[in-house]
């Protein structure tokens, strides 16, 4: 994994919606999954030019988020078990996305935070992700998408969601 990284982001070719042909597809549960499923594959086009997956973002958001934490802690955030997360560690490390320290006050412990790299690359990931939402979500007005955003920060606050906690793995649901 490199941390070399350009702006701005390649342009992506426009998203061409398919057809709802069934009753099925007026679901919210279908409806958003085909969405997702399109914002996934240009976010995934977006976040790789710049040496990053899916779980790296979600890692270094974490520490964005939260400030410097003990690995512990992210183990149990992240939902990985610890040999998957010192790989990941390791892959965030090598690029100086975050730096790794023992606790002063429990040597044992090893607390990891974001390095001012990593700030910068989630800077570029934001551009990156903000030309994602323009151009799939270009039919709607600005209005319309801070209400979508309220609404889905809504729902996805209301319970728990099963795949919050996968960094490296996808989470679709079931077809229709």
């Amino acid at each position: 994994m490199t941390a070399t990284y350009t702006d701005p982001v390649t342009p992506l070719q426009p998203l061409r919606p398919k057809p709802l042909e069934s009753a099925c597809a007026a679901r919210s549960t279908v409806l958003i999954t085909r969405l997702a499923r399109a914002m996934r594959r240009r976010f995934e086009q977006a976040v790789t030019p710049l040496g990053l997956r899916a779980r790296h973002l979600v890692a270094l958001t974490y520490l964005q988020d939260h400030g410097p934490s003990a690995q512990q802690n992210l183990i149990e955030a992240l939902g990985l078990d610890a040999s998957n997360l010192v790989a990941l560690l390791n892959e965030l490390e090598d690029a100086d996305l975050i730096v790794r320290r023992r606790d002063r006050t429990d040597r044992r412990r090893g607390i990891i935070e974001l390095s001012p790299e990593g700030e910068r690359m989630l800077l570029a990931v934001d551009r990156a992700l903000e030309q994602v939402d323009d151009e799939i979500l270009a039919p709607l007005s600005a209005e319309e998408r801070a209400t979508l955003n309220e609404l889905l920060a809504r729902a996805g606050a209301s319970g728990p969601l099963e795949c919050d906690k996968e960094a490296a793995e996808e989470c679709d649901p079931p077809p229709c």
